[in-house]
C-alpha cells in the first residue's frame, strides 16, 4: 500500500513539474515572442519598423520609446493578449508564404494590415494607448490652443484615440488608384483628370495661365503627336474666369482665363441670392500627357480616405454634408493648410467634399 502511495506521490511530482514547466516555457515563449526584436526578426516587419523609427514613438523629447506590444498587445485583457499572439501566427505565415516578403506586396497589403489593427483599436477604445496616454491625466494648459479644444472634445465623448491618430507611428496605406495615361483613350472618350494640369490653346503649347483641376469631365476630341484635344462644358458666373461643373454650385473644373475657344451654350441661371447671373460654356483646349481615370467612384473612396486620415488629425472629423457645395472651400482652406495638404490633394479632396456635400446627394457620375 505504502509502495502504491509513492508511485502516486511521484506521479503527481512528475506530472506538477512538467505542467510548470510547460506554463514557464509557454510564458517565456509568449513575452519573448513580444519583444520588438522578435518582431523585426521576420524581414517583411522590417518596413513597418522603419516607419516607426522616424516617428515621436521612437524617439522624442522624453526619452520614451514605445515598443511593438505597447501598442499591438493588449496586456491587461488576456482574450485580446492570446488573440494577438494567435494574429501574431498569421503574420509568420504570410511571410513564409511570400505574401508580403517585399515592399512591393507589403505595400499591396498594408491597407488590408492596417484596417485590422485599427478595428481592434476601435473595439477596444484604444486600449493599448490609454496605457501611456489617459484623458484623466492631461495637462490641457500646456497644449497648444488648438490641441487643447480638440483634446477637451475628444476626452469629453471619451473618443478612442484610432479615431484621430491613424498613420502616427506607421505611414498610412496608400488607396489603389485606377488611373492611367490620356494617351490610352481614343478619340471620342470621356474620362475624368486626376491632377492638375496645364491647358493650351493649340499643340504648339505655347504657355496660358489655364488649367484643369482634378476630377473635371472632358471628352477627347483628336491626338496629333503626343498633344490631346478636349472639350469641356460647365458654367461661367458672371466674368470669373472659372470653370464651374454645376450652374449655382462653385465646384471648379477649371481656370480658363488664356483660352480662345469658349463658346456660350444658350443656357442660362440667375441666382437670386447673390444677384449673380450664370451662363453654360463649352470650351475646347489642348492638353499633354496627364494621368486620368473613367472610375470616379473608386478616386471619392481615396479621397474619403485622405480626408478621414490626414485632416482627423487635428480635430474631429466634420461631416462631408456638414456644410453645402458652397460653404465648403472657406471651411476646408484652413484644414489643408494644417494637415500640410499638396494642391493636388487639396482640390481633390475638396471637390469629394463638394460632390458629397448637404445639397448634393449624387456623384459627378450620376
Amino acid at each position: 500500500m505504502g509502495r502504491i502511495k509513492r508511485k502516486t506521490i511521484l506521479f503527481v511530482i512528475i506530472i506538477f513539474t512538467l505542467s510548470f514547466g510547460m506554463v514557464k516555457a509557454t510564458d517565456f515563449a509568449l513575452h519573448k515572442s513580444s519583444e520588438t526584436e522578435f518582431c523585426i526578426s521576420c524581414h517583411s516587419m522590417t518596413i513597418p519598423y522603419n516607419d516607426y523609427i522616424k516617428s515621436p514613438h521612437y524617439a522624442n523629447q522624453h526619452g520614451v520609446s514605445a515598443q511593438c506590444k505597447d501598442c499591438h498587445i493588449n496586456e491587461k485583457s488576456n482574450i485580446e493578449y492570446l488573440t494577438a499572439k494567435l494574429g501574431g501566427i498569421k503574420d509568420i505565415w504570410f511571410e513564409t508564404t511570400g505574401k508580403i516578403d517585399s515592399k512591393e506586396k507589403y505595400e499591396e497589403h498594408r491597407m488590408e494590415m492596417a484596417q485590422t489593427v485599427w478595428k481592434q483599436m476601435e473595439a477596444n477604445n484604444s486600449a493599448t494607448c490609454r496605457s501611456c496616454h489617459d484623458y484623466d491625466k492631461m495637462n490641457f494648459d500646456k497644449m497648444s490652443a488648438k490641441a487643447k479644444q480638440q483634446m477637451q472634445i475628444a476626452a469629453s465623448k471619451n473618443q478612442s484615440c484610432i479615431d484621430c491618430h491613424k498613420g502616427i507611428a506607421h505611414s498610412l496605406p496608400k488607396v489603389k488608384s485606377d488611373t492611367f495615361d490620356i494617351n490610352e483613350l481614343k478619340s471620342g472618350s470621356t474620362a475624368y483628370t486626376t491632377t492638375i494640369s496645364p491647358l493650351y490653346n493649340n499643340q504648339d503649347f505655347a504657355s496660358i495661365k489655364a488649367k484643369i483641376l482634378p476630377y473635371t469631365q472632358f471628352t477627347i476630341l483628336d491626338k496629333v503627336n503626343g498633344a490631346i484635344k478636349i472639350k469641356l462644358n460647365g458654367w461661367q458666373e458672371a466674368h470669373k474666369n472659372l470653370l464651374y461643373a454645376m450652374e449655382g454650385k462653385r465646384i471648379t473644373d477649371a481656370v480658363i482665363r488664356g483660352l480662345n475657344d469658349i463658346q456660350e451654350t444658350g443656357k442660362t441661371y440667375y441666382n437670386h441670392t447673390t444677384k449673380k447671373s450664370w451662363k453654360e460654356l463649352s470650351i475646347i483646349a489642348w492638353i499633354k500627357s496627364t494621368p486620368v481615370t473613367t472610375n470616379i467612384n473608386q478616386q471619392w473612396e481615396k479621397n474619403k480616405f485622405e480626408y478621414e486620415s490626414k485632416c482627423a488629425q487635428c480635430h474631429q472629423k466634420v461631416q462631408e454634408h456638414h456644410f453645402s457645395s458652397n460653404d465648403w472651400p472657406a471651411q476646408f482652406k484652413g484644414m489643408a493648410r494644417q494637415a500640410k495638404l499638396t494642391k493636388n490633394e487639396t482640390q481633390g479632396i475638396l471637390k469629394y467634399l463638394q460632390y458629397h456635400s448637404s445639397d448634393i446627394t449624387n456623384n459627378v457620375e450620376n
